[in-house]
């Protein structure tokens, strides 16, 4: 991988590039976020392509969605437009680094996938961790394996890759309570990555067809019902075997 592409892709442009990975991992973080907080006004800091908006708005919550990207902004609203879903969410332009979020207003908050795009992480766990009323809770996802590192950070816009020290000391230092901390994704999570994400991610960043044929092809109904069955077998080896790609984390408000 060139520094070309490395450097080629901007936050926002690219909802398409979302694949069978990012589904299950919504679905395992919206489960941990659920035993949580069964209910009420949530915040989705930094909610991408809203993926994560659109299914705690199904599953009964009242969802503020805040994106740093105009892009995926409008394509939220569109989205939760699309749904049905507009009564229950509200998107909103705005930077998790700058805490310019309301005090003390939300019940819960989810947070997948973002922490590694900002500079100031620390910063913004504090404004999500000020955000939530006391007794509130923050389930989140960020990549594992800062050995790891690689082309597709830099590609992505990834400052960092997390371990447990690291993850655990920006979430106290906020002011939360460390409830679980989970490394997922060892073995099958991990291989799908090598062998099957990673290249198609190539060949997209290269702006050839392939990739985003493989993408279209993994993203296809059968292929990730496959898929899904198989990462679930990575969980009977979270505890066991800490070489996962991820960390689920979830962290309580005192």
């Amino acid at each position: 991988m060139t520094a070309e592409f490395a450097t080629r892709m901007r936050w926002g442009e690219a909802p398409e590039l979302i694949g069978p990975r990012h589904a299950y991992r919504v679905r395992r973080l919206a489960r941990l976020f659920q035993q949580a907080v069964p209910g009420g006004h949530v915040l989705d800091a930094g909610c991408g392509a809203g993926t994560l908006t659109e299914l705690l708005a199904q599953r009964g919550y009242r969802v503020t969605a805040v994106e740093a990207s105009p892009e995926f902004v409008d394509y939220v609203r569109e989205r939760v437009a699309r749904a049905g879903l507009a009564s229950r969410v509200e998107v909103r332009l705005g930077d998790l680094e700058r805490a310019d979020l309301p005090s003390e207003a939300f019940d819960g908050a989810v947070c997948g996938e973002v922490l590694e795009h900002l500079a100031d992480d620390s910063a913004a766990a504090r404004g999500i961790a000020g955000a939530l009323k006391p007794g509130g809770a923050l389930a989140l996802s960020v990549p594992a394996r800062p050995d790891r590192y690689s082309w597709i950070d830099r590609w992505a816009g990834h400052y960092r890759r997390y371990d447990e020290e690291a993850l655990r000391s920006v979430l106290v230092q906020a002011g939360l309570s460390v409830e679980r901390l989970i490394q997922w994704g060892f073995p099958v999570m991990a291989l799908y990555e090598r062998f099957v994400q990673r290249p198609g991610l190539a060949r997209a960043a290269g702006g050839r067809p392939l990739g985003r044929a493989m993408g279209r092809a993994a993203r296809s109904a059968p292929v990730e019902r496959v898929l899904q069955t198989l990462f679930s077998v990575d969980r009977l080896f979270e505890g066991r075997v800490a070489d996962g790609p991820g960390f689920f984390a979830l962290a309580r408000k005192p």
